[in-house]
């Protein structure tokens, strides 16, 4: 088969999972994030697009010939699947909505990046992948020093809850959900993949935004999660760009939390953090402990990775992009 097969397949394959969110892209988008292309040139996928690219429905049931196209609808510079142009406006309005929580997530990391051991804090899911809706939360995928998780869950956790601003109960919009925690020496969470190939996964791994970030954790996580490459070849990972959002340390801030980092450093802070693990363990809800168990990479509680996703969507989402990928590659 040839190349531009091959293109056509990962081309639709990639606007099928970005339309499972209602979220088209840009050809300046929709190349580095092209699922397992070919070995092709940007040159040669923009010839590509514009030669058998996006034509209306018309066109293609009058050619009789969907293999002359690629079945796609380009609408204000954006490419998505035929019959799906509402979603334009759709991805606009949810950006917007994106902008606003990302402010409240700034807001909240504020109080809490002085915590000791706390390195870094990036907002994932919905807000850091700017599809957000009114109602949706503010996820925080935090990194700590090593063997401090438990610290920095008791504190992030306690703080977040006195000021308001942590989810409780059926209190979400808006409101801080403390879901993944990672220690520096585990920032690569290919273990953690749901499948082999689980391509939301990749894709969350790669639309995090670092709100503080002042060591460059984030160059360091994208790095360490350079297995997303064997999916998406043509996406940067190398080169990370500022964050209009990324926070500065505060002096007094840095200072507060250099002293309790020494003196809670060795021995004494491993005594801390057990003391803070045996605190959370038994507060914890038993359907996480039990879900713990079940090996299943949706809620892993450990010494280095504490990540609580009961609801866990990836195994739905490959399996809804599989049968979409089936509809729309068939022809």
């Amino acid at each position: 088969m040839s190349q531009e097969f091959f293109l056509r397949i990962s081309i639709l394959k990639t606007l099928a999972y970005f339309d499972l969110t209602d979220y088209p892209l840009t050809k300046e988008e929709l190349f580095p994030w092209l699922w397992q292309p070919p070995v092709i040139s940007y040159a040669d996928f923009l010839q590509f697009l514009s030669l058998r690219g996006a034509v209306s429905d018309e066109a293609i049931s009058s050619q009789g010939d969907r293999h002359a196209s690629l079945a796609i609808t380009e609408k204000s510079n954006y490419y998505f699947l035929p019959g799906r142009e509402k979603i334009v406006a759709e991805r606009q309005r949810k950006f917007l909505i994106s902008e606003e929580k990302l402010k409240i997530a700034k807001k909240a990391a504020k109080k809490i990046m002085s915590i000791p051991f706390l390195r870094a804090i990036f907002v994932c899911n919905s807000v850091g992948a700017r599809q957000a809706d009114e109602d949706s939360d503010i996820d925080f995928f935090i990194v700590t020093d090593i063997k401090r998780v438990w610290i920095v869950r008791f504190f992030t956790n306690l703080i977040l809850r006195l000021l308001g601003l942590r989810t409780y109960g059926k209190k979400n919009k808006n409101k801080i959900c403390l879901s993944f925690f990672v220690d520096t020496n585990h920032l690569d969470l290919a273990p953690l993949r749901a499948t082999e190939q689980d391509i939301h996964f990749a894709c969350w791994v790669q639309q995090m935004l670092p709100v503080y970030d002042p060591q460059n954790y984030y160059a360091q996580f994208l790095r360490a999660n350079s297995w997303i490459k064997k999916f998406i070849p043509y996406m940067k990972t190398e080169t990370v760009s500022a964050s209009s959002y990324a926070l500065p340390n505060s002096k007094i801030g840095l200072v507060w939390k250099k002293i309790w980092e020494k003196m809670w450093h060795g021995a004494y802070g491993d005594a801390i953090e057990k003391q803070a693990k045996e605190i959370q363990w038994l507060k914890m809800k038993p359907a996480i402990k039990e879900k713990s168990r079940h090996n299943d990479n949706g809620v892993v509680i450990s010494d280095a990775v504490l990540k609580f996703h009961e609801n866990d969507t990836r195994i739905k989402y490959k399996e809804d992009w599989e049968k979409l990928c089936v509809r729309i590659c068939k022809n």
